[in-house]
């Protein structure tokens, strides 16, 4: 039954190359062609035990194909011209049907072969095993009775990625100093440092992951990864040029999962997205803190459903009981359309709960009050926020501060995701996404309510996205000659989705832009590619802004949501696996 899973599975390299074959094993081979061709021995007594040196050998040459110092081919060769042949039968003319004729052809021709005395099989008995074992000694080779069980039930999965990216942004756009002085309900991007100042670089990302199987039902692992662990969670990339100083590496997976059934998993701890979707709201470096719960089942011949729900800690804090989390249900199916149509579907809801930003009606406690209140803890973590949603600010009305930014929105997103894949053209694969999402939170009055303002009355309601993907290639890039290319359209309005989780190559991050993204990749060596992709975006006009000189992106009065924002991403990467 096909059951195509979320993600991509892990890889172990193979040998590029032949490997070396060890001293013993041509003398092995040498002896062993000998004792295959003793085809019929000369007594009967003798057959039995030839025979069972035959087997012995043939068992002897698999295994030496399956430990990689035999190719097939030569094994085949050494188990044809060994193989017993046929006595031959001389063929009577037609009609010539005598009894003379019939004895002749039922009467085998006389085959004499070498004998081989008891004392002569017993020393190459002993040759080959002294000399396998020998050789065994000095490379190393494993006895997997001397192997510890905890440890064959260990499996390691690691991978390194090496990019060079170069960020393009457009001279007309705003510049970075007009959202960095926004103080004022409502805001945009107020982080942004450079929009006008190409940026090129070098990032690379290396991950080591180790997962044990502790029984038949319940597994665990964890993994490594680098990249800047108080920047954001969704990109594991770490920047090249720190003055040579050691990278960062964090925790990016720890979990224990239990699989009752085959068709029932549990997983909790830092877990690997378990819902099905795409780049739109899933970033590939993406993890989760929490616990999540997916079920299977089999409707018909072709036919299969799932259905997964989670809970997902996002801020936990000490003082105060208002916790951020992410709830998500989904279900979906499979459908097996003949050999060669693969279609998958899946329908999701998701709630971000108190992640809405309070605006605070008293200044900050003092004297032996402070600190133990959760004092504008509905703020939008610097950490985490990147851009594009609308901010409100927190601050009380006495305070002349710089700004603490919250989410003017709720969230509580509906996600519709369908893809096809089509394999008539095999090796090649075509498939087809589309990707929807709708925030049903958006309440003009409630925004108006938290952010204590009416300025936030002209605000529109921009809360969907969509994206639409082509590929073309190899359903995996795993072996030399494998390709694939892409194309792909994006809109996403700025409320539709939090920024702060949100893929980091479209756009550079975020929301509120449309755009294309196109590109490809090829495997240049077992489980090693390099790819090419251009994105490029530009931000989406409310009609909620004008400029008081045309052409003067420093003259714009309205929403900097609308504001001038084009931005082209280049990324090229060699990726491998081992």
């Amino acid at each position: 039954m096909y059951r195509p899973s979320n993600r991509m599975p892990t890889l172990m390299a193979l040998p590029t190359s032949p490997p070396r074959l060890p001293r013993a094993v041509p003398n092995l081979l040498a002896v062993a062609a000998a004792l295959l061709l003793v085809a019929v021995p000369a007594r009967a007594d003798e057959r039995a035990e030839l025979e069972q040196l035959r087997a012995t050998t043939a068992a002897l040459i698999q295994a030496l194909v399956e430990q990689g110092l035999l190719s097939r081919e030569r094994a085949d060769t050494l188990l044809r011209q060994a193989a017993p042949r046929a006595p031959a039968v001389a063929t009577a003319p037609a009609g010539a049907d005598s009894a003379p004729n019939v004895a002749a052809r039922a009467t085998p021709p006389v085959v004499r072969v070498p004998y081989l005395p008891e004392s002569v099989r017993q020393q190459i008995k002993d040759d080959i095993k002294l000399d396998v074992l020998a050789t065994a000694r000095e490379e190393g080779w494993a006895d997997s009775r001397q192997i510890p069980s905890w440890l064959r039930s260990l499996s390691f999965e690691s991978d390194f990625r090496l990019r060079a990216e170069g960020g393009l942004f457009n001279k007309n756009n705003t510049p970075a100093e007009l959202y960095r002085s926004q103080t004022e309900s409502p805001a945009w991007s107020p982080d942004l440092t450079n929009t006008q100042q190409d940026r090129n670089r070098l990032t690379l990302r290396a991950r080591f992951g180790v997962n044990a199987k502790i029984s038949g039902d319940v597994a665990t692992g964890i993994r490594f990864a680098t990249g800047n662990t108080a920047s954001s969670p969704t990109s594991e990339s770490q920047t090249l040029g720190t003055n040579f100083n050691r990278f960062t590496v964090g925790v990016d997976r720890a979990y224990l999962r239990w699989e009752p059934g085959v068709d029932l998993k549990f997983e909790g701890g830092r877990i690997a997205n378990p819902f099905f979707g795409s780049d739109l709201l899933w970033p590939d470096d993406l993890g989760l803190d929490g616990v999540a719960v997916t079920a299977e089942r089999n409707l018909a011949s072709g036919v299969f459903a799932f259905a997964t729900i989670g809970a997902f800690a996002l801020e936990e804090f000490a003082n105060t009981s208002k916790d951020k989390w992410l709830l998500g249900a989904q279900i979906g199916g499979d459908i097996a359309v003949g050999n060669d149509t693969k279609l998958r579907f899946g329908a999701a809801i998701y709630d971000f709960t108190n992640v809405g930003g309070i605006r605070e009606t008293n200044p900050a406690p003092t004297g032996p009050r402070a600190g133990t209140t959760g004092y504008q803890s509905s703020q939008y973590s610097t950490s985490l926020r990147q851009r594009g949603n609308t901010l409100i600010n927190l601050n009380d009305p006495t305070n002349t501060g710089a700004p603490v930014w919250g989410l003017a929105s709720k969230f509580r997103p509906i996600n519709l995701t369908a893809q096809a894949l089509f394999s008539n053209f095999k090796p090649i694969q075509v498939g087809l996404l589309a990707d929807y999402v709708k925030n049903g939170a958006f309440d003009l009055a409630d925004i108006r309510q938290r952010a204590g303002t009416d300025a936030v009355n002209t605000l529109a309601d921009k809360t969907t996205g969509y994206q639409l993907r082509l590929t073309v290639g190899a359903p995996r890039l795993t072996d030399k000659g494998d390709w694939m290319a892409f194309a792909a359209f994006r809109r996403f309005e700025r409320d539709a989705w939090i920024d702060g989780l949100t893929d980091t190559s479209w756009n550079l991050g975020g929301t509120n832009y449309k755009g294309y993204g196109i590109g490809g990749a090829y495997a240049f060596d077992r489980h090693s590619t390099i790819g090419l992709r251009w994105y490029s975006t530009k931000n989406l006009d409310d009609g909620r802004r004008t400029l008081a000189i045309p052409g003067d992106p420093t003259s714009l009065t309205g929403n900097l949501s609308s504001a001038p924002l084009k931005i082209d991403v280049i990324q090229l990467e060699v990726n491998s696996r081992f």
